[in-house]
């Protein structure tokens, strides 16, 4: 579905034929090319109707509200053999360019095939793709530095149904749903994601699972353990991955990651140091609470938000604390459509709170009414942006 940004339907974007339901299959995961304004791509997830994993290319149509079903190719057909469920899946494209997805082990118990630990196989791992706008095949090229030279960028996963890069960072942040003991959230740098065992069938968090077989048996350094781990509630708990907060409008909410459980509705907030390599992570049941989470979002300028398939809601993630004002429009400071979330700043910005004057390209910020910035608040003024001034600014 196709909603504009203020929330009105306009529309199916795209119906997706084919596709099998049962068990955990579906529509999974629709990414976006980072050049899809000019060339219109973007990618597809799902399950087929023989139950493989597969990934596809479309196009949009002349219309932008519509995308053109005729303009299905498919990148990759992967075998998903005898079980309905662990199929991953989410896509996102890194700050290289290329295109990254999650698979699951294969389903089943206790990953028998030992599938996330064979490097020839692509279930249990997140890929990644260089992938082509040609309008001819092939549609993707296996980037030079994957470390088995195929489309394998890590190992060792269960079912890492949702997963996302941190978009100030790029660091990989993974929730893998756990066997029967523990559910996972897993942390990467930018700089170190390439080529990690996040180490399941050996491993179930940071506990010995079954170390036989392949890639199992090894030293501990062989592996990375989560940089947090629960153990999975009774009866059912499942992980659901989720988003680091680059927003600006709740300001000590930056850099936090944000996970939940499926099954519980308790919300996991990690923070990580980097001088300690550690995260602390706490915990918090909302109120009411909300079950069912399957995903989290952000929009282009960083806020949060939740989905939920029990209640079949979308939430929006807030946060206690200072708050942030974000003027993004072109022209008066006085016009709250120019100002992020349509919220004007207070006429004296208290302290803690901060002002970022941001404004579309060529455009300008005029603060034609008298602003107070109180001792303790921010105004930041973005490079290369342009801040006028024919009010009365007053900086106490």
């Amino acid at each position: 579905m196709v909603y504009d940004k203020s929330y009105t339907l306009q529309g199916t974007f795209l119906t997706v034929a084919g596709i099998s339901t049962s068990g955990e299959r579906g529509l999974l995961s629709l990414a976006f090319h980072p050049a899809y304004k000019t060339n219109g791509l973007f990618f597809v997830y799902y399950v087929n109707g023989a139950g493989d994993l597969e990934l596809a290319r479309y196009k949009v149509s002349a219309d932008p509200n519509v995308a053109d079903p005729a303009s299905k190719v498919v990148l990759i057909t992967i075998p998903h053999p005898t079980n309905t469920n662990h199929n991953g899946g989410e896509l996102h494209f890194g700050g290289d360019g290329n295109l990254y997805l999650s698979t699951g082990d294969g389903g089943g118990t206790g990953d028998v095939p030992n599938n996330a630990q064979n490097t020839n196989v692509l279930l249990g791992k997140i890929l990644r793709f260089a992938v082509n706008t040609s309008p001819s095949a092939p549609y993707y090229a296996i980037p030079a530095a994957n470390p088995y030279g195929n489309e394998i960028y890590a190992i060792g996963l269960r079912n890492p149904f949702r997963w996302s890069f941190d978009k100030e960072t790029n660091d990989m942040w993974i929730g893998d749903v756990g066997q029967d003991s523990y559910e996972e959230i897993n942390y990467r740098p930018a700089a170190s994601s390439l080529n990690v065992n996040y180490g399941w069938r050996c491993y179930e968090g940071s506990v010995e699972y079954n170390n036989t077989g392949t890639g199992c048996g090894g030293a501990l350094t062989d592996y990375t353990f989560p940089v947090y781990s629960y153990p999975t509630p009774n009866p059912s708990g499942a992980v659901t991955g989720g988003t680091v907060y680059r927003g600006n409008t709740y300001i000590a909410f930056r850099g936090y990651y944000v996970a939940a459980d499926f099954y519980t509705g308790i919300l996991y907030k990690v923070k990580y140091d980097t001088n300690t390599q550690s995260g602390t992570t706490t915990l918090q049941t909302p109120s009411p609470l909300v079950t069912g989470i399957s995903d989290f979002g952000e929009t282009e300028d960083g806020e949060l938000y939740a989905v939920s398939l029990t209640a079949n809601t979308v939430y929006r993630i807030t946060s206690d604390g200072s708050i942030g004002y974000t003027f993004t429009g072109n022209g008066n400071w006085n016009i709250a459509s120019n100002w992020s979330n349509a919220t004007i700043p207070p006429a004296t910005l208290p302290a803690g709170a901060e002002i970022i004057i941001d404004p579309v390209a060529n455009g300008e910020c005029i603060l034609n009414i008298t602003q107070t910035i109180s001792a303790g608040a921010k105004i930041n003024v973005k490079a290369n942006k342009n801040f006028r001034v024919p009010g009365n600014l007053v900086i106490q």
